[in-house]
């Protein structure tokens, strides 16, 4: 959209007159900036990728254009947005005609887990992901046994509180068709906001928590009552992760009953007990020799390793800092580039900023629109006025006017006034 301004000398400003938009500007999908689409592509998903200033040094070795890097970091941050609005439009279409999901996979593995990030204004803010991966099992030859293995990973990674997280992450639950799956299975840590999302989008599922997890509780009730480097606890924990693993619940649950009894103090004996407890109401989730025997993965590293690739390798280097409105933006351009769909999501960002146009110049053009109706000649009231007759001097006209010559020093006497031809050319 192209606008013309003109210069108000009674108010000292300038006013936009029209507002155009070029088509051939829409054909050929320019984007906002004095560089090509290609560049800017370029710019944004190197800026997404590494630190601004890396990313400039990149351009210049790759492109041999020299950009400033607070260009470079503004047009990322635009097209994050961008990329941020298209996929919450996603969403709200799909809240609006729910279609059927093309995808049908087999068996399918959700995930949830937070990291932290430093905002600039001293605060830690809390990035949520999602992981959502296909399961099966495969042979190791090294091990010479059968392990579960997860592939065809991807993410949903936002700063969202927990009700807008949970909204949004149905446009890739749906994309990869978790509604078809055969079988969903949900493996965490005990946290009430990844429960909560569980309950929300996958009722169906089968929920595990994570071994290492449970094992955390296991390792800190042997701790209350032994050193933790001591040779006595040592021998009581080296049989638990097996036993853990292989053995019904009730088996490790009754370790723990157990262990009270040489509890010496009532702290010892609070931690215990809470241990305890807490594996105890998620015995049905912890039974983890039925999962093994089922093929279910019984570990969360796919969703813990998710913090370093989407978030960590690009928003927690040394010193970074970020500011609020920033975050989401740039996530959503980090799961572009990790989910491997980075040029399907960039194809509509061009679409999305010529509709923007569009609604702007719409916009415009009805607040410059007249708010009262056009005067009509219906509208205007003719009124005859008397005519006044009065008594004019009579002229009479010369019978025989005296004949006009130029002066002496008349132009044309003198060869300069200028001739017919002259003034058609000049």
């Amino acid at each position: 959209m192209n606008r013309k301004w003109s210069w108000n000398g009674a108010k000292g400003i300038a006013v936009t007159v029209a507002s155009v938009i070029f088509p051939l500007d829409e054909e050929l999908e320019l984007l906002h900036g004095q560089y090509t689409p290609q560049i800017q592509e370029a710019l944004t998903r190197l800026g997404s990728k590494m630190p601004f200033a890396q990313a400039v040094e990149e351009i210049w070795f790759g492109e041999k254009i020299h950009i400033e890097e607070s260009v470079l970091r503004q047009t990322t941050y635009r097209h994050g947005q961008a990329a941020e609005a298209i996929e919450r439009a996603k969403v709200e279409r799909l809240e609006t005609k729910m279609t059927p999901a093309s995808a049908r996979p087999k068996q399918i593995l959700v995930s949830a887990d937070g990291a932290f990030i430093h905002l600039t204004n001293g605060e830690w803010r809390e990035v949520k992901t999602m992981v959502v991966g296909e399961f099966a099992r495969v042979w190791n030859g090294k091990k010479g046994e059968i392990e579960v293995k997860t592939g065809d990973i991807s993410y949903f990674s936002r700063s969202y509180r927990i009700r807008e997280f949970e909204r949004y992450a149905l446009a890739e639950l749906h994309r990869r068709g978790v509604d078809n799956a055969e079988q969903v299975v949900t493996v965490n840590d005990g946290s009430e906001w990844i429960q909560s999302f569980a309950d929300y989008h996958l009722p169906q599922a089968v929920r595990i928590l994570d071994f290492r997890h449970a094992l955390d509780y296991v390792v800190a009730a042997g701790q209350a009552v032994y050193s933790e480097n001591s040779d006595a606890f040592r021998r009581w924990y080296q049989p638990l992760p097996h036993q853990l693993k292989h053995k019904p619940p009730r088996c490790t649950i009754a370790e723990l009953c157990l262990l009270t009894t040489k509890a010496e103090s009532d702290d010892q004996l609070a931690i215990i007990d809470h241990a305890r407890r807490y594996l105890q109401r998620r015995a049905e989730m912890i039974d983890y020799p039925h999962f093994q025997n089922q093929g279910y993965p019984i570990g969360s590293g796919s969703v813990e390793s998710s913090h370093k690739g989407v978030v960590h390798s690009r928003m927690k280097q040394a010193g970074m800092r970020w500011a609020e409105s920033h975050v989401d933006p740039m996530l959503t351009l980090r799961n572009w580039v990790c989910n491997g769909r980075w040029s399907e999501g960039w194809s509509q960002v061009a679409s999305y900023y010529w509709q923007q146009q569009r609604q702007e110049f719409q916009e415009l053009g009805r607040r410059q629109r007249p708010t009262s109706p056009p005067i009509t000649f219906a509208d205007v009231t003719v009124r005859e006025t008397p005519v006044v007759k009065e008594d004019l001097p009579v002229v009479a006209p010369q019978e025989n006017p005296p004949a006009y010559k130029p002066a002496a020093d008349h132009p044309w006497r003198r060869d300069i006034w200028p001739t017919r031809e002259a003034w058609r050319w000049n």
